[in-house]
């Protein structure tokens, strides 16, 4: 019933809680607006933020009198999670018919770690990153607004939206002219903020039935789990032949664009002015991003602006992939 589990006082604690929280989020926002290397902000921002977050968390949960906060941050953490996987799955048919809404996710990863291609390192740390978000936004929701009614976590999944598209997140990643995918972005947020308004507004059911469902160290369990998952999905101790053949094309970013007209690594990173090597193995000349290249050569790539920009090949939907143009990257 709205109104349980409503948080009462606390203020400054909630708010440095909720600030913890948000700051997981730093690294793609200073990124964009061209305050310094996402990796830089991630391990000297984020990362602390993160640990100490935990750390609080871990504080309050033995703290008898702070049991209703520890029970809305329990309930915006399984929020966010379950919130994150519901927003996924949304886009999924969307993939379908060509739309490579999941893309920046593996962008996060090449970023956080500086690399200069995707790999599964890069895929792991990107999906890290991005469920990281889900929940501390889920958090940050919960431990202020905890007991209201779940259309004010839908409200909030909206505020989240609205500030990606009012940031240069949009421009860089070319979704200004694209209304479309901007209009899906805003739908999958529905069941990411249903999620977490529906969790946080009862938040001692949400523990109970962690609980329930793990008597001991219930949401310890349940992450773990995930991220074991996640580990299995992208195998970040291998690199496959595939993609080694990609990464040995030249010293630096490089790739390979196999016969299928798709690319290996999908995706490569360059500072603005940079060039990435682009090896054609097709039987076909190909048109990379403006640069033209003849089959079984090396042609070499340069970028002279700040984007992330999607190379297709031929124009086929899953062809190609993406190149980001770090105005941020030393060269």
């Amino acid at each position: 019933m709205q109104g349980e589990g409503r948080l009462t006082g606390d203020w400054p604690l909630r708010c440095g809680l909720a600030l913890l929280a948000l700051l997981s989020v730093a690294p793609l926002l200073a990124w964009v607006y061209g305050l310094g290397e996402f990796s830089t902000w991630y391990w000297r921002v984020a990362a602390p933020a993160l640990i100490v977050l935990v750390v609080a968390a871990v504080a309050i949960a033995r703290n008898e009198a702070k049991a209703p906060l520890h029970r809305a941050i329990v309930a915006g953490a399984v929020g966010g999670f379950v919130g994150t996987i519901a927003y996924d799955l949304f886009r999924l048919p969307f993939l379908a018919g060509g739309l490579r809404l999941l893309a920046p996710i593996d962008s996060y990863g090449v970023l956080l770690l500086d690399a200069v291609g995707s790999s599964g390192r890069t895929g792991m740390a990107g999906w890290f990153f991005h469920f990281a978000n889900g929940v501390c936004f889920g958090i940050a929701y919960a431990v202020i607004a905890a007991g209201r009614h779940w259309g004010w976590g839908i409200a909030w999944a909206m505020v989240l939206e609205t500030a990606t598209v009012a940031t240069p997140f949009a421009s860089l990643y070319g979704l200004t002219e694209r209304p479309i995918i901007i209009g899906i972005a805003y739908l999958a947020h529905l069941p990411y903020g249903y999620a977490v308004g529906r969790f946080a507004q009862q938040p001692e059911a949400t523990a109970n039935m962690i609980r329930d469902f793990a008597p001991r160290f219930g949401t310890t369990i349940l992450f773990t789990a995930s991220a074991l998952a996640l580990l299995l999905w992208q195998r970040p101790w291998s690199t496959s032949a595939i993609l080694a053949t990609g990464e040995a094309v030249a010293p630096g970013p490089s790739a390979v664009i196999h016969g299928n007209g798709q690319m290996s690594p999908s995706w490569v990173r360059v500072p603005v002015g940079g060039c990435a090597a682009i090896r054609n193995d097709t039987d076909r000349p190909i048109d990379f991003a403006g640069t033209p290249v003849d089959p079984g050569t090396v042609g070499r790539v340069c970028f002279d602006h700040a984007d992330v920009q999607r190379v297709k090949i031929g124009g086929r939907a899953w062809s190609g992939g993406f190149v980001i143009v770090d105005g941020e990257q030393d060269r």
